[in-house]
C-alpha cells in the first residue's frame, strides 16, 4: 500500500498555526530535525539506542531516526513516510518553539507488534509499521485512505511526544497521564490547525474496540478507548461548537456532554499553556 501523494499541509503549515494558538509560539522557523542512531528490531521491544550525552541546558533537540526493516512492504513504507518528511517536518516544528535539556529521537520501527511507545531511558519515540498495517486495514473503506492512516498516526506520534515532553521537561502531571497526552495531541490538532479536526477524529477512530472486557481492563494505565474517542471529540466540539452541531442532532456526542465540552476544551488548553509556557523559546530559530 504505497503512498504515492504526498502528505497533506497540515504538518508543514498548519501545525505551527495551532502552536502559535495554543502555545503562544508565533515564530515558528526551525532548525531541522537531523538524524540519529538506529532503531533495532524485535517483538515489543523499545529502540536499544545509547543514552542521551549531557547537553546545556535548552540545548536539545528533537531527531530523527531510520534503520533497515526486514519486511519488504514496512522498508517501502519508511521510503515514502520518508521522501514526505513525516517525522521531519514533525522535528522541525517542535525544535522551533520548544526548549529541551537533551535530545528526543522519533523513529519508526518493526517491532513485532502493533504498537506505539515512548522510552524514557534513551528519550525515543517509536511508532512500529505494524501499526501503520493495522491501520491501513482498518480504514481500508475510507475514501482517502492514505489520509486516514497518517492523521491517524500524527495523533498517535504526537500522543507519544507528549509523554516525552512530560518526561524530559518533568512536567507535573495531575490524574492519568495518558488522558493528559491525549488532550494535548488533540489540542495540538484542532487549535487552529487547517484539517486539524479530522486528524483528531480519525486519531480516535484507529484506536481498536475495547471488545470483551473483564476486571483487568479497568485496571490500564489507558482509560478504556471508548472514553478516548469522546475525550478528544468533546475537544474537538468544545474547540468549535457550531461547525459539530451536526454531533448533538445525530447522536454522535450527548448533548449532555457536548454542552460541557466549551469550558472542558478551555480549561484543558490554560492548563497545557502553563506546563509548557516556561520551556518556550523566547526567539525561537
Amino acid at each position: 500500500m504505497p503512498r504515492t501523494h504526498p502528505f497533506r499541509t497540515l504538518i508543514t503549515a498548519a501545525l505551527p498555526l495551532a502552536a502559535c494558538a495554543l502555545l503562544a509560539a508565533c515564530d515558528v522557523r526551525a532548525v531541522e530535525g537531523g538524524r540519529a542512531g538506529g532503531v533495532p528490531e524485535g517483538r515489543g521491544r523499545p529502540p536499544a539506542t545509547e543514552a542521551p550525552a549531557v547537553a546545556a541546558p535548552g540545548t536539545g533537540q528533537f531527531r530523527v531516526a531510520y534503520a533497515p526493516v526486514r519486511d519488504t512492504t514496512f522498508a517501502r513504507w519508511q521510503a515514502d513516510f520518508r521522501e514526505a518528511r513525516f517525522l521531519e517536518e514533525i522535528a522541525t516544528w517542535m525544535n522551533g518553539f520548544v526548549r529541551l535539556p537533551r535530545d528526543i529521537t522519533l523513529a519508526f520501527a518493526e517491532c513485532g507488534e502493533s504498537n506505539a511507545f515512548y522510552h524514557p531511558e534513551n528519550s525515543t519515540v517509536t511508532v512500529c509499521f505494524e501499526m501503520v498495517d493495522e491501520l491501513d486495514h482498518l480504514f481500508a473503506e475510507d475514501r482517502d485512505r492514505d489520509q486516514s492512516v497518517n492523521d491517524a498516526l500524527l495523533f498517535t506520534t504526537m500522543h507519544e511526544v507528549g509523554h516525552a515532553l512530560v518526561n524530559v521537561l518533568d512536567l507535573p502531571i495531575t490524574g492519568r497521564e495518558e488522558d493528559a497526552v491525549d488532550q494535548l495531541a488533540a489540542l495540538i490538532l484542532v487549535d487552529g490547525a487547517e484539517d486539524g479536526d479530522e486528524a483528531a477524529i480519525n486519531g480516535v477512530r484507529g484506536l481498536p474496540e475495547d471488545g470483551q472486557m473483564d476486571d483487568l481492563a479497568f485496571a490500564d494505565e489507558h482509560a478504556l478507548n471508548g472514553q478516548r474517542f469522546y475525550n478528544v471529540l468533546c475537544l474537538v466540539y468544545g474547540q468549535d461548537p457550531d461547525a459539530w452541531a451536526d454531533w448533538t442532532r445525530d447522536g454522535t456526542l450527548p448533548e449532555w456532554r457536548a454542552g460541557r465540552c466549551p469550558a472542558e476544551y478551555e480549561q484543558t488548553r490554560a492548563a497545557w499553556q502553563k506546563l509548557l509556557g516556561p520551556h518556550l523559546k523566547d526567539d525561537p530559530l
